[in-house]
């Protein structure tokens, strides 16, 4: 009885072993998904890290072009505005020259009747 007691437990503990495998055979790929995911966001979270720092560094360098930028337009501003009080000196200068040339010439005619 011992005999074949120890055959059928053999039989019974291969059979267990191959239905144990066959029942877990999806765990397999689900394991190997999981990890495969793992990897993949670890991937694209180091990966939108480098974009974040690259990012700031550009943000950083285009806050201070911009800054140089408004530097330099209120600088072409003041020096417009200059331009502008100097045309406008010069003309009303001109219109008084031209009025004394004026007046010059009314004298010089009234002179020589």
């Amino acid at each position: 009885m011992s005999n074949g007691y120890l055959k059928n437990m053999k039989k019974i503990k291969t059979k267990s072993k191959l239905d144990w495998f066959k029942k877990n055979i999806v765990i397999v790929p689900v394991v190997a998904a999981i990890i495969a995911g793992t990897f993949t966001s670890v991937r694209y979270v180091l990966s939108l890290t480098d974009t974040i720092t690259a990012n700031q560094q550009e943000i950083i360098d285009l806050t201070r072009d911009l800054k140089q930028a408004q530097k330099n337009i209120a600088d072409q501003n003041t020096r417009l505005s200059s331009a502008e009080a100097t045309w406008t000196m010069a003309e009303n200068l001109y219109r008084q020259l031209a009025d004394t040339v004026r007046d010059h010439t009314y004298d010089l005619k009234d002179l020589t009747r």
